[in-house]
This record gives C-alpha cells, sequence and structure tokens, in this order.
C-alpha cells in the first residue's frame, strides 16, 4: 500500500510539472513574439520611408531619457544626433541680459511686492513663496514662485564620480532643511542598476558641469557647456561658456542642461518643420523681472496627466513673466518637494523609490 501512494504522488509531481512547463513555455514563447514584434515595429519604423514618423519616434525616445537606446538599434548615432539638431528649438542670440533684472536691494521698497497673473493679485506667504496648481490641455502640475533669488541654490553631492552615487531630490531637500526643491540636471544611468544613477552628471547634448556656491565641482575647465544658474548678483544665468569662464564671471550654483525656454525677454521659438517631441514629465526653472525665481513642474506619462511639450513649458513660463528660463532635465527625476513632501506626481518606469540625481535647486527657508 504505502508504495502506491507513493506512485500516485510521484504520478501527481510529474503532472504539476508537466503543466508548469507547458505554461512557462507559453510564458516564453508569448514574450518573444512581443519582443520581436516590437523590435520589426522599431526597424520598420527606423528604416521606413516616413521621414516625420521617424523623426518622432527618435526624438521621443531621445527625450523619454531611459528608452533611449530604442532610438539608436537600427540608427547611427550620427543620424540621431542629426534628427536631434534639425528638432532644436531656436533661442534668442546674445548673452544674457543682466540689466533686464531689478532685484530689490535691502531697505528698497518694491513697487509690487504681489504676483499678477491673468489680473489676479497673488500674495507671497510668510515663507516668501507663493505655490500654484496649473493646468493645461494634456498636463497638471505646480508652479513655485520665490521672492528672493538668494534663497535658490543648487545642492548636490560632496564628489561626483563614476564611484559615487547620487541623492534623490527628496533626500537633499530634508538634508538641507529646505523649504521646497525641484530636480536640476541630468545625469549618467547605470545601465542594470537605475539606483546607482546620479554619481556622474550630464548635459541634455555633452558631458555635465555643476558649480556649487562658486566652486566648480564637476566638468572641464576648458569645456563649454549650455549653463543654466545664479550669479553671485542672485541674476538666472543662461549662457553657453567654458567652466573656467562661468568660475570667473561669478557663477554661484549652475548646471547644464536645456533647452532654453526664455532668454531675455524673448520665447524660444519652436521651429515650423519641427516634430512635437511629446508630452512628458518635466521641470524648468526661470527668474521674472523683479528676480523672483519660477519653478515648475509638470507632470506625466499618467492617466491624469499626459505631460507637457516644449511650446508648454515656454508658454507657462511666459505667463508668469519669465524673463529667462530653462529646461531642467525631466522624465522620472520630475517632481517637487515643498514642507517635506512630493507634492508632484513622479512617474515611475522602474519601482525602486525616488530617483537618486546628481543635482536639485533648493529653496531655502525663512527662519523664524
Amino acid at each position: 500500500m504505502p508504495m502506491k501512494g507513493v506512485k500516485k504522488d510521484n504520478k501527481i509531481w510529474l503532472k504539476v510539472a508537466e503543466y508548469t512547463g507547458k505554461v512557462l513555455l507559453c510564458v516564453v514563447s508569448f514574450v518573444l513574439v512581443i519582443a520581436m514584434t516590437l523590435l520589426t515595429a522599431i526597424y520598420m519604423i527606423s528604416k521606413g520611408k516616413s521621414t516625420v514618423v521617424k523623426e518622432m519616434f527618435v526624438v521621443a525616445m531621445v527625450e523619454t531619457g531611459a528608452m533611449d537606446f530604442c532610438a539608436h538599434l537600427f540608427l547611427s548615432d550620427a543620424e540621431v544626433n542629426a534628427i536631434m539638431a534639425k528638432n532644436q528649438i531656436i533661442v534668442a542670440d546674445g548673452e544674457t541680459d543682466k540689466n533686464l533684472i531689478n532685484i530689490a536691494g535691502d531697505g528698497e521698497e518694491e513697487d509690487e511686492p504681489s504676483v499678477i497673473v491673468d489680473g489676479e493679485k497673488l500674495e507671497y506667504n510668510d515663507q516668501g513663496v507663493v505655490l500654484i496648481d496649473i493646468k493645461g490641455k494634456t498636463y497638471v502640475g505646480k508652479v513655485l514662485i520665490v521672492k528672493d533669488p538668494s534663497r535658490v541654490s543648487v545642492a548636490g553631492l560632496p564628489a561626483y564620480g563614476y564611484d559615487k552615487v547620487g541623492k534623490s531630490t527628496e533626500k537633499m531637500a530634508k538634508e538641507h532643511n529646505a523649504l521646497a526643491a525641484v530636480n536640476g540636471g541630468g545625469y549618467e544611468e547605470m545601465p542594470g542598476d537605475y539606483t546607482k544613477t546620479g554619481g556622474v552628471p550630464l548635459g541634455a547634448n555633452e558631458s555635465g558641469v555643476v558649480i556649487i556656491d562658486g566652486k566648480l565641482m564637476w566638468g572641464n575647465r576648458d569645456q563649454q557647456y549650455d549653463f543654466i544658474g545664479f550669479n553671485k548678483e542672485n541674476i538666472l544665468i543662461v549662457d553657453r561658456m567654458t567652466a573656467q569662464q562661468a568660475v570667473d564671471s561669478g557663477m554661484r550654483d549652475a548646471v547644464n542642461w536645456g533647452p532654453v525656454l526664455v532668454k531675455n525677454g524673448e520665447p524660444s521659438v519652436i521651429p515650423s518643420e519641427s516634430v512635437n517631441p511629446g508630452f512628458h514629465p518635466r521641470t524648468a526653472i526661470g527668474q521674472r523681472a523683479d528676480g523672483s525665481v519660477i519653478l515648475v513642474v509638470v507632470d506625466g506619462r499618467q492617466a491624469h496627466s499626459m505631460g507637457a511639450s516644449y511650446d508648454d513649458m515656454v508658454e507657462i513660463m511666459v505667463k508668469y513673466g519669465a524673463v529667462n528660463a530653462a529646461n531642467l532635465d525631466g522624465g522620472m527625476s520630475s517632481y517637487m518637494v515643498y514642507e517635506n513632501e512630493v507634492i508632484t506626481s513622479p512617474y515611475m518606469l522602474y519601482w525602486n523609490g525616488r530617483r537618486n540625481v546628481a543635482t536639485s535647486f533648493i529653496v531655502s527657508r525663512i527662519e523664524g
């Protein structure tokens, strides 16, 4: 009798193993079919006759950051770079005109201590900021206007390198006891392990550079970068220069990314033949004529908010009075922290907590 029971149990386990193997085979086959279908679709888009579809695909993939590799599967780096160059937005010529920014000094009376938007008067709170909910056709987000630009600075790491790991914007805000924070410039992603990012700063189209409190923390002194940052006069600079020129000119806190959205009061223009780069989570920084700083974060790639295009970001900055403004890193890095809480909805493709970033723009508190 015991032998019959053992044989019966063995038969059951054999059946279980057989069905398990069949299920696994079906799953693997399904995954392979999906993968082959996607690769075929990408190949047809990349090598197809429709230039518009190909350009839309390339720009969208590069914009996502994490999916950038898809654009390079069947196209060379030169082809991808040419498509991206063709679809660059047009920025006003010349250097940042510092005379367009008039920051009230100590003891000076401000003509208008409030923020006027569409005829509505918005009062600064006791922390000297105005927090606004924004909504467009394809997005929702937040705008934070900071009255005193000297309170906005770059937070980063004590040192950068391939052996370093960044920190989340949320963690940077807590470590600095900041009132608010948004993500800053880009960073290299470590393939296969998205928890180990942020140790190496990156620009949108070049290597990275970081200046914190007047000190060059990362970057080649002789290389040119698209700087986004504040000088010692608390004026937002959005110029291209070498890292050494930036330090010599008195840049106190800066990163590089882009594109520039508004320069010297002139909104950047999306070429008519350019393809829509898509709707994505985005972060941007700008400065009004009175010196106040505009921080914008738009949710994206979610049911409640598809995201914003560059046109949308330009429109937002113009609406809130930006004289100069620039796009910061977006995608999974985009979110805003206020009073130690994340107040926007970050998009997470890989569920491993907040992204570790290289830099963030933080807003100091008014103590007491």
